[in-house]
């Protein structure tokens, strides 16, 4: 019985001892806003200020406060966070939480010019990622010969390039001038007859030909209008005739 009793104050006393030693404050330092990427770090302290370790949840909300990201990472370890396609401008909110014990920090994103560059084939396809509309000149060089192409897209499009040169395999760089995008893509093996670049348009073919589409739909609702009104002259001729 004694042991027994032993036993229980050791767990008693334990148990104060691990309270004793818990988390009496989190903090949660974010960094600034660097190339899409926010920094932050999430410091579990003890009830003397002193970093302990520990594991701590975090969330990340947009200014919509929807969850867009969560996970977990050690008392004192570096979190990074890339903004994802197309980020709501506003303020995100990150919130950690460690034993019951929360805090949350805000950080702001503002205009973001940014695409995403790739090339499949010899297609160059290039989709604004970004929040604002992306206008910009990108320089493309393949082989030795340097192409300069101006693109605008609005917010989440998408344009493709098609790549000419006669038929061999080249060397393609592409810069948009951002300083992170510059590309290089070795053994691209194109054909064509001279260097240079052709716009692909995706889609059906109402999209392809727009103008033409347009065209043709005026031109149906010309042709039943003038059907409709030769109709009716031709019932009118008619009726007049039976009396």
């Amino acid at each position: 019985m004694k042991k027994e009793i032993l036993l229980i104050m050791i767990c008693i006393v334990g148990i104060l001892l691990i309270t004793l030693v818990s988390a009496e404050k989190l903090s949660l330092q974010i960094g600034k806003l660097n190339n899409d990427v926010i920094n932050f770090k999430v410091i579990v302290y003890d009830d003397n200020n002193n970093k302990i370790d520990g594991e701590a949840s975090y969330i990340i909300q947009d200014p919509s406060e929807t969850n867009v990201d969560f996970g977990k990472a050690n008392s004192g370890e570096e979190v990074n966070f890339k903004l994802p396609k197309n980020p709501s401008q506003g303020l995100w909110k990150i919130n950690a939480s460690y034993n019951g014990k929360s805090v949350n920090e805000l950080f702001n994103v503002g205009d973001i010019m940014r695409a995403d560059i790739r090339l499949e084939k010899d297609n160059l396809i290039i989709e604004n990622t970004g929040n604002v509309a992306y206008n910009n000149k990108i320089l493309i060089t393949i082989g030795d010969a340097l192409q300069s192409q101006p693109v605008y897209l609005a917010i989440g499009e998408t344009r493709t390039l098609r790549l000419t040169a006669p038929a061999g395999e080249y060397t393609v760089k592409v810069d948009d001038g951002s300083g992170n995008d510059n590309l290089v893509f070795n053994s691209v093996t194109l054909t064509g007859n001279v260097i240079g670049m052709e716009n692909v348009i995706q889609g059906n073919f109402w999209q392809k030909y727009g103008i033409l589409s347009t065209f043709l739909v005026i031109l149906f609702i010309v042709s039943v209008i003038v059907g409709s009104r030769i109709k009716k002259i031709n019932y009118g001729k008619v009726k007049r005739k039976k009396k």
